[in-house]
């Protein structure tokens, strides 16, 4: 596939998350794809894909991703986007808020045969339960481990 039909195939996703009707996910991901993000394991294949994007729609269910850059080389498509959303369903055991977040993030987009074999995904988690109401302002990363992992959550000590 060329650079450019690999750049629609990843639009094409978008639109489809706009949507939020996933049954055509499968007309732009493989059945194999392996997606990776802040928020869960590592995911692998389709329906767990479907899974996953169908929770967010009914967490957020005006969730609506817009790509602000787009650059792609080879079978690598890499994104940055705006997301936002209304807390309108439980996420990771937060109650609705009724509140809305509004963040970048960025993706990079593997293809092969017209399809997405692999997604990676990057945001800041914190930020969205900041503008949710999930967490603190003052809350920072921070731990023993910060920042190769096993981070908690610290309030910000002001000195």
């Amino acid at each position: 596939m060329s650079i450019e039909e690999n750049k629609q195939i990843v639009y094409r996703l978008f639109e489809i998350i706009r949507s939020h009707d996933l049954s055509s996910l499968g007309d732009v991901i493989d059945e194999d794809v392996v997606w990776q993000n802040p928020e869960t394991v590592e995911i692998q294949g389709i329906e767990d894909y479907r899974a996953v994007l169908s929770a967010a729609v009914v967490t957020f269910p005006d969730l609506s991703p817009e790509i602000q850059i787009m650059i792609a080389e080879g079978d690598m498509v890499s994104t940055v986007h705006r997301v936002t959303g209304t807390h309108a369903g439980d996420y990771d055991g937060i109650p609705p808020s009724q509140r809305r977040f509004d963040l970048t993030a960025s993706d990079l987009f593997t293809l092969r045969d017209g399809r997405i074999i692999e997604h990676q995904e990057f945001y800041d988690v914190l930020d969205i339960l900041r503008q949710i109401g999930g967490a603190s302002q003052d809350l920072r990363p921070g731990g023993d481990d910060w920042p190769k992992g096993g981070a908690v959550l610290k309030p910000v000590k002001n000195e």
